[in-house]
């Protein structure tokens, strides 16, 4: 039978202390790795580890299998501390993508990519979701104009109104924008 745990309100104050050191600490790896598509902005698997390692955990992947449909590997952020597995997500490679399986995408062919980086891309998708379902809230501290879904569940192209659209990833040394643009001149430039 489930049994109802009561909430410590200083615990809750030192997890948010934690968070809120968290952000200050990695705030500089997490921006700096960020990728920017479409004129914003997202965490990449790097960074989430950053967030993850600053709350004393880890991050890591399991259970990579071929399924129905593509490939799944379950992510898993566990403490360091004592071992726990604080939060666990599923990340999928799917047979429908062009990018990984080959196909017709905005006019050009592309090729099936190795078994092996199919696989790993799952493993990354899986890990940077774990991280994210985990710490969210810590991105958000950063106040850095970051979305906080995972940059590799993004489309190369980012999203528009359902449909992927063409999009350069910005280098690492590329400044990014201050954050969302606000109108086309901004998005633009």
């Amino acid at each position: 039978m489930n049994q109802l745990t009561p909430i410590d309100p200083q615990t809750n104050v030192q997890a948010y202390r934690a968070s809120t050191e968290a952000a200050s600490m990695c705030k500089e790896i997490v921006v700096s790795t960020a990728m920017n598509i479409q004129g914003r902005r997202y965490v990449r698997v790097e960074g989430w580890q950053a967030i993850a390692i600053a709350h004393g955990c880890t991050a890591s992947a399991r259970d990579v299998e071929d399924v129905e449909g593509g490939v799944r590997a379950i992510g898993e952020i566990r403490r360091m501390s004592d071992g726990i597995i604080i939060a666990t997500a599923e990340g999928f490679v799917g047979q429908d993508e062009p990018t990984w399986y080959g196909g017709e995408s905005r006019g050009k062919t592309l090729p099936k990519r190795p078994a092996y980086a199919i696989r790993a891309m799952a493993q990354t998708r899986a890990i940077s979701r774990a991280c994210r379902s985990a710490f969210a809230h810590v991105v958000v501290m950063m106040n850095a104009g970051l979305e906080t879904t995972p940059a590799e569940e993004v489309p190369m192209g980012g999203f528009d109104n359902g449909e992927v659209i063409e999009a350069k990833a910005a280098k690492r040394d590329e400044p990014f924008p201050p954050g969302p643009a606000k109108n086309k001149t901004e998005l633009k430039s």
